[in-house]
């Protein structure tokens, strides 16, 4: 296994911390904390976020609902460090999510209870249900000891409602864009069986033309408990329609001119649709007094159509484009088998994961001509003829053996030590026949890799005085993480589907923890340094179309700090706070632009991460009577493309809300983006120079009954 060499800043830090006198940190009780915070994905136990060798983040289902957020990109926009600009090739409620300033698609593990959303492929966020959601878990930087290939950056682990007590709820509401959207649940209880039911409805027209939604939900769930453990079985169909919006060609800097913010482009018909059949199960079982075996297992079937383009060439108010009409279907199985020993100065969590999914793609592929300007003119994709026809299979297998073992040998310090060895292989095929070619294109690949990810960190709890009137609890943390995946397959090209090298990632981090005043205030602070090799971007190649390519080596460093505050004496208000200060660079990258000339980007910027952005927002939720939210978000200047020769502007982003409730109802009218500001917030991994533009003003209001 081949570790991080940590930066000397991170070295010297360390070796100060371990020369602390013993005899200062004997003075301190071990695990204070007041107002704790459990949390279970930075180490697959339960366990205070204080005590927990990284940052981690945790968002409230609760507030969630209170704020009226209806996409992944709203139930994460204020977590420092993240950036959850809503919109992707995926669609247009579907964020493509950074941390640390790495913003690939496929650089996190996103679960829900335990079972990754999409498989061994990219994580499939229209899965994800934001109104049946009891809190979100967010862990950064590499988690592959105990998560594996897919938890390359970080992960994002969402747990669901599993109320214990009989009840339900039903909410309506209604807002901006015609939407209509509503959910009902309720739990059955007797003894230690639970039935759960859940079911949601969404409707809306989209706030660009042409960009309806459509999504229905339904899962039963049913849970037993026994004196030694549980048994959780839940199924879940989903019917989720988007028609997708596309995003907005720019030239330095600006949209070119004939294309609006707010107009659709992208071909009649286009949409992103998922027909999803999913089951998953949670089984947990005492051996003995210490010892527990877990296994989480899941089964899902996405069946979807993909229709999209994108523009490949522009003369005035006329356009040309590319696109495709494909109709993937992607069959997922999961299944994580782990032991967990605990004893009185140690935890080990050992066990195994299997990963496996297999996706088949089938249509064809098209071009068009359309008319620009503020009333497109843009035929429907029943009206094109077939360009090509083209199919392709991947295969992906991924398999992980790992061990992570947390030690308290003295009363101030944990130690932990973790390993994991992953064998990953992936087949990939493809074809593709334009109408009237003599023979088709036929292209395959496959590729096995057997490698190392592992990590050590040590946490000393330099304070612990849970009773003190200042400071209570001040912990420190040093830790590196090596992690590798395999990099993502280009299936939409038979003559360019290829298995790219695999990617690796180095980090090293230091950081405090601590707590004041009782637990009504938390200040955390961290650096990060994480080196990137191999990550896979999308660049314009000679022949002017985008491509996948492997970039060489990044480097992601910087500082996060947050600050969360809740007075004892009113447990309703709080003020939370944010500032990330992230420099992700091209440490070694070169590409070939559209007009053969090389392009040199060492040490120039990533595209769209800014160097400085903070956030702060505030809020009274009694649990009786009138609560008011407000939040805001802001962004510095951020390069555009690889060559840093364009920039967008810095952006402030306001929200807020008014909420009244009781034990049985809950009233909310909450307004979105309400400074109207329409950034660039993700970048086209397939047009070139084409990026999607945040969302517009925006409202809903929401009624909510409990019975």
């Amino acid at each position: 296994m081949t570790l991080m060499t940590i930066p000397r800043a991170f070295s010297t830090a360390a070796w100060c911390a371990l020369a602390i006198p013993a005899a200062l940190l004997a003075q301190v009780p071990v695990n204070a904390g007041t107002n704790a915070t459990m949390v279970v994905s930075a180490t697959k136990a339960a366990e205070d976020a204080l005590d927990v060798a990284a940052p981690v983040a945790v968002v409230s289902g609760d507030e969630l609902r209170r704020h009226g957020a209806k996409t992944v990109a709203e139930a994460l926009q204020d977590v420092v460090g993240l950036d959850a600009g809503g919109g992707s090739d995926n669609g247009s409620r579907l964020a493509n999510i950074g941390v640390w300033g790495l913003k690939e698609f496929d650089a996190l593990l996103v679960t829900v209870d335990g079972v990754p959303v999409g498989g061994p492929f990219n994580p499939s966020l229209a899965q994800i249900s934001i109104e049946d959601i009891d809190r979100i878990e967010i862990v950064k930087g590499p988690q592959g000891t105990l998560y594996g290939v897919s938890a390359f950056a970080g992960m994002i682990q969402v747990f669901t409602r599993h109320p214990k007590e009989a009840g339900g709820a039903l909410t309506l509401g209604g807002g901006s864009f015609s939407d209509k959207h509503g959910n009902l649940s309720y739990t059955a209880s007797q003894g230690d069986q639970t039935i759960r039911l859940f079911g949601s409805m969404a409707r809306n027209k989209g706030w660009q033309d042409g960009t309806d939604v459509s999504s229905d939900r339904l899962s039963l769930g049913y849970t037993q408990r026994t004196k030694e453990g549980s048994v959780d079985v839940t199924a879940s169909i989903l019917r989720d329609t988007n028609y997708f919006g596309s995003p907005l060609p720019v030239d330095a800097g600006q949209p070119v001119p004939g294309f609006e913010i707010d107009r659709n482009y992208a071909v009649g018909g286009a949409r992103m649709d998922h027909r999803v059949y999913a089951l998953s199960s949670t089984i947990s079982q005492r051996l003995s007094e210490g010892v527990k075996i877990d296994n989480t297992l899941g089964l899902a079937r996405d069946e979807q159509i993909a229709v999209r383009s994108f523009i490949n060439g522009i003369d005035g108010n006329t356009a040309t484009a590319d696109g495709t009409s494909l109709r993937p279907i992607e069959t997922s199985v999961f299944d994580d088998l782990r032991l967990v020993v605990t004893s009185a100065s140690n935890r080990l969590v050992a066990g195994a994961a299997l990963t496996w999914g297999r996706t088949t793609v089938s249509g064809t592929g098209f071009d068009l001509t359309l008319t620009t300007g503020p009333n497109p003119v843009i035929p429907s994709v029943d009206d094109l003829p077939i360009g090509d026809n083209r199919s392709a299979e991947d295969r992906r297998t991924f398999l992980g053996f790992y061990a992570n073992d947390e030690w308290t040998p003295w009363r101030f310090l944990t130690l932990t030590l973790g390993a994991r060895y992953d064998r990953t292989s992936e087949s990939l095929s493809a074809v593709g026949q334009e109408v009237g070619a003599p023979a088709p294109d036929v292209a395959s690949d496959s590729r096995t890799d057997g490698k190392w990810s592992g990590g050590v960190a040590a946490l000393f709890r330099i304070v612990d005085r849970p009773q003190a009137s200042v400071l209570n609890a001040l912990n420190l943390y040093v830790s590196a993480k090596s992690n590798f995946k395999p990099a993502a397959p280009n299936l939409l090209e038979a003559e360019a589907a290829r298995i790219l090298e695999p990617e690796r990632t180095r980090s090293g981090e230091i950081g405090l923890k601590t707590r004041w005043a009782g637990g009504a205030i938390s200040l955390e602070a961290g650096f990060f340094h994480m080196a990137f090799e191999n990550l896979v971007v999308s660049v314009a190649g000679p022949d002017g179309l985008p491509t996948l390519t492997n970039a060489g080596e990044e480097r992601f460093q910087g500082f996060e700090t947050s600050l969360t505050w809740s007075p004892r004496s009113v447990p309703s208000l709080s003020l939370v706070a944010g500032y990330a200060h992230h420099d992700a660079t091209y440490a070694r990258f070169s590409f070939a632009d559209p007009d053969g000339n090389l392009v040199i980007a060492d040490g120039n910027r990533l595209e769209l991460v800014p160097r400085d952005a903070w956030n702060v927002r505030f809020g009274y939720a009694p649990k009786t009577g009138l609560g008011v939210w407000a939040a805001v978000r802001h962004q510095g200047v951020r390069p555009l493309d690889p060559e840093n020769t364009a920039s967008v502007p810095a952006f402030f982003e306001w929200d807020a809300g008014i909420s009244w409730e009781n034990r049985r109802l809950r009233l909310s009218f909450v307004g979105r983006n309400l400074g109207d500001d329409r950034r660039f917030v993700t970048e086209s991994e397939i047009g070139d120079s084409q990026f999607y533009v945040a969302p517009p003003r925006r409202f809903v209001g929401e009624i909510a009954f409990r019975f």
